[in-house]
């Protein structure tokens, strides 16, 4: 079975697995050297591997003639293109639960306690519309509106976070509210991301 090692482009800074060690870049063409052997990726912590990788690759903007600042550029603008496009696609998948388990799913990692929080003010007509409310005791639909919005974006920043630490799933998603000086009210999302696989059958 052939090792595979992380290569890494002298001229644009791309990196990409390969079994062949002077394999040329699969972005620009251009020539490549190993930045660490499947022994030494085994290793070493996914999060740690990435930034690693990318203090690795900076070494090849200095005393390097292949260097290309318009490809390197280039490279990392397609890069940062292609990773938004991958977390949107991994918040549309991601699994929440208030419980700490996914029925038919297998919790193989955890990865970090992650939050989400917002804060917003309540405004001049919302309290006003609210005290009218309360005076004629029936339901204040403008503060809620705000909260369930608060309560959403919330969720939404704690899902990007648990996507960035690595994670496919959270469990024990709780919400906390506080109320902040100046009519300011504060949403706190909070839970485990966790990376979850399917049992097979």
């Amino acid at each position: 079975m052939e090792e595979k090692m992380i290569l890494c482009c002298k001229t644009c800074g791309n990196y990409f697995y390969s079994g062949e060690s002077t394999a040329k870049c699969d972005y620009c063409g251009g020539n490549t050297e190993v930045l660490f052997t499947e022994q030494e990726v085994s290793s070493i912590d996914k999060l740690e591997l990435d930034e690693l990788i990318w203090i690795s690759r900076e070494k090849y903007k200095f005393d390097n003639a292949e260097y290309s600042e318009e490809l390197w550029k280039s490279r990392e603008y397609k890069e940062s293109v292609n990773k938004k496009e991958g977390l949107k696609i991994k918040e549309m998948v991601h699994m929440l639960t208030t419980g700490y388990n996914f029925e038919g799913y297998n919790i193989v990692a955890y990865r970090k306690v992650i939050t989400g929080e917002v804060v917003l003010g309540t405004g001049f007509l919302s309290e006003f519309a609210a005290s009218f409310s309360d005076f004629f005791g029936v339901e204040s639909n403008t503060f809620s509106d705000k909260m369930e919005k608060a309560k959403e974006a919330a969720l939404d920043k704690m899902i990007k976070n648990s996507v960035e630490a690595g994670g496919n799933a959270i469990i024990g998603v709780d919400f906390d509210y506080i109320t902040f000086a100046y009519n300011m009210i504060g949403v706190v999302a909070s839970g485990t991301s966790v990376v979850i696989e399917k049992i097979q059958a």
